[in-house]
């Protein structure tokens, strides 16, 4: 309820333009409000830096976001990145069939487990060290950006 009182009407009509940018219809947008409240809380900035990372830079579909909003409220710098790096390098993490969000909205302890500690190889090793660097990195920038 908060989510549908906090964004006055034009504000909501320029986030599903923001949205119809990437390619989803109102109905999309209505979607992913319904399935996460909060999603219309982001802003427009953020709405186009996740979806240009997503469409552009990791070569995936924008209506995978519509059906799992959540990533719309996940840090770019913190999860987004650091989790894509560890994903796209090893193709055998993925295979065709398996959900392209789900690397994306788990906990960090389920996605360390399942992408990374499960791989009992001198990889599993790099992978960490990928993620923990990109994760830190995140890390680092925010400090920078609030002095």
């Amino acid at each position: 309820m908060y989510a549908k009182t906090a964004v006055n009407k034009t504000l909501w009509k320029e986030k599903v333009d923001a949205f119809k940018k990437w390619g989803w219809s109102e109905e999309d947008s209505l979607e992913a409000f319904r399935k996460k409240p909060y999603s219309m809380l982001t802003s427009i900035d953020k709405i186009n830096l996740v979806m240009n990372f997503w469409v552009n830079q990791l070569g995936r579909d924008a209506m995978a976001i519509a059906k799992t909003p959540y990533i719309l409220s996940s840090s770019l710098e913190k999860r987004i990145i650091p989790r894509a790096s560890v994903v796209l390098l090893n193709k055998g993490l993925t295979n065709k069939n398996a959900s392209l969000t789900y690397p994306f909205v788990v906990t960090d302890k389920l996605f360390l487990n399942m992408f990374i500690k499960r791989f009992e190889n001198e990889a599993s090793y790099l992978f960490l060290k990928l993620y923990e660097e990109k994760r830190n990195l995140g890390y680092t920038r925010d400090k920078t950006c609030m002095s």
